[in-house]
């Protein structure tokens, strides 16, 4: 990381204040440290305590000085129109992914006729931002005869804790229906669900959407290319996919890495699977940019590994991070087929579409 500039801190001190100047080495830049010290003095002003205000203000701009996110700092995000609380352990909502959240919330919210029901599954909550900011999105454009359902499965008990502090820190807009429901479930994706070799004899989509941004960035990646503030106090277990525990989902894991090139595209092996035997309506994956995005295309279309793994009958697009910007959509070759291409910025997203919806 290059270092500053004394005249930088001589700029904050005088043209800003003491406190941006503190704030400098983590912000890297005046407008950053300004905006952030905004940000902080709002929230002081915000919430009471019988601690002076100056004081505190110091206190959380000593905190964010040691490079500590923001987010941690505060204790929310903005995501949506919703307030995320954001806690150490549990990873931090990404401008991202509350596009591609928004972008779907539309796709499902326009359903011509609208449905009797929707379910949704999302995988690696975490927050819980994903199924929260979708409830919201969802409840307020689709007839209040629709029940809507909501699963949002994590490994972590400390994110379920979270997701459910959160689904109590955001209600909805209007009255919660009995017919509407948003639980969170601790759950590891690997276990076993049913045998692979045994599917239904009708598979049909009782899912309307499954919906995961999983662990995908390589441990080469996360020790180079991710930011100092993630790596140190963000839980890398949710951004490395880590390897199994115990004996049993090993050998499953080495079955999906035996489809991939990469082993930081064993989760999209699970859910491909996941996907191939319940059948839901539509799936969007999040993804670490454009060359994951065409890794991942490729295993839908069963391209990579010793035999691959295709799961037929779906449409399937790539999004980029700002899914709704920009035309229509462009056609691309990618792994050997064309698909649609939506939005500006780098790939976030896989998304599949059962083609017969």
């Amino acid at each position: 990381m290059p270092r500053l500039a004394p005249s930088l801190f001589w700029r904050a001190r005088r043209e800003i204040s003491p406190m941006a100047a503190q704030l400098l080495p983590a912000c890297r830049d005046l407008e950053s440290a300004a905006n952030e010290l905004r940000w902080i003095r709002e929230y002081v002003q915000d919430t009471k305590s019988p601690i002076p205000d100056e004081l505190r203000i110091w206190r959380l701009v000593e905190k964010r000085a040691k490079g500590i996110p923001l987010q941690y700092v505060l204790g929310t995000q903005p995501f949506g129109n919703l307030e995320i609380k954001c806690r150490p352990g549990v990873l931090i909502p990404r401008p991202e992914t509350e596009a591609y959240t928004l972008h779907l919330a539309t796709l499902l919210s326009q359903s011509h006729p609208p449905p009797p029901s929707l379910t949704i599954v999302d995988l690696c909550t975490g927050t819980g931002c994903i199924p929260l900011l979708l409830l919201h999105s969802i409840q307020a454009a689709l007839p209040r005869t629709t029940a809507i359902t909501i699963h949002g499965v994590d490994i972590s008990p400390r994110a379920i804790a979270l997701a459910r502090a959160n689904h109590a820190h955001n209600p909805p807009p209007s009255p919660f229906l009995p017919h509407h429901t948003l639980t969170f479930h601790q759950y590891d994706i690997f276990s076993p669900t049913h045998d692979p070799n045994s599917p239904p004899d009708k598979p049909h989509p009782t899912v309307d959407l499954l919906v995961c941004n999983p662990p995908y960035i390589s441990p080469r990646d996360f020790a180079r290319a991710t930011a100092r503030a993630v790596r140190n106090h963000e839980p890398r277990r949710a951004l490395v996919p880590a390897p199994p525990q115990q004996q049993q989902q090993q050998q499953r894991a080495d079955r999906y890495a035996a489809w991939c090139r990469r082993p930081e595209d064993v989760f999209y092996a699970r859910l491909l699977e996941i996907a191939a035997y319940a059948r839901p309506r539509r799936v969007l994956m999040e993804v670490g940019g454009w060359e994951q995005a065409v890794r991942v295309v490729g295993l839908v279309f069963g391209k990579q590994g010793e035999g691959g793994f295709g799961v037929g009958g779906y449409e399937v697009e790539v999004w980029r991070d700002e899914p709704a910007a920009g035309d229509r959509g462009e056609r691309v070759e990618v792994a050997g087929r064309e698909v649609v291409v939506r939005g500006v910025g780098r790939g976030r997203a896989v998304y599949l579409k059962l083609a017969e919806d």
